[in-house]
């Protein structure tokens, strides 16, 4: 796969458990679906799921889908933090510097709830039921 922004070759490498893409020349990262979720302890990829409807489509290639352009949207409402999403693969590219602020954000907006109910709704894809969990 190659960076959206700068085309160079992504490198596989672990960041708290999370199997991410990042660009050595940009030090963009990409995440696949679920992934950010998972690392910054959320219940979905984007926690406020109504921030899509104000996504712009920007030039950038998905690395994953390829022939897919990105769209650039807020992470959350209240926030200035711009994300770049796949409308298709719903991947999260995250450029230089985003990291630190997704997670200064989820930790303000996270909650003790958030991981079990990701965690609740990973295992509903595949076909478990926790009772008494919502996802």
């Amino acid at each position: 796969m190659n960076c959206p922004k700068c085309h160079g070759a992504l490198h596989e490498m672990e960041i708290e458990g999370v199997k991410v893409d990042f660009c050595s020349p940009c030090k963009g990262i990409w995440f696949d679906k679920d992934e950010m979720a998972f690392m910054a302890e959320l219940p979905a990829d984007l926690p406020e799921a109504d921030v899509q409807q104000s996504a712009v489509a920007t030039d950038f290639d998905c690395p994953c889908c390829k022939n897919v352009k990105l769209q650039s949207m807020k992470f959350v409402k209240a926030e200035d933090l711009l994300i770049d999403r796949c409308p298709a693969c719903q991947g999260i590219w995250l450029d230089q510097g985003e990291l630190p602020k997704v997670e200064k954000i989820a930790a303000h907006i996270g909650d003790a709830k958030s991981k079990i109910l990701f965690v609740s709704k990973q295992l509903g894809k595949r076909g478990y039921q926790i009772l008494g969990v919502q996802a």
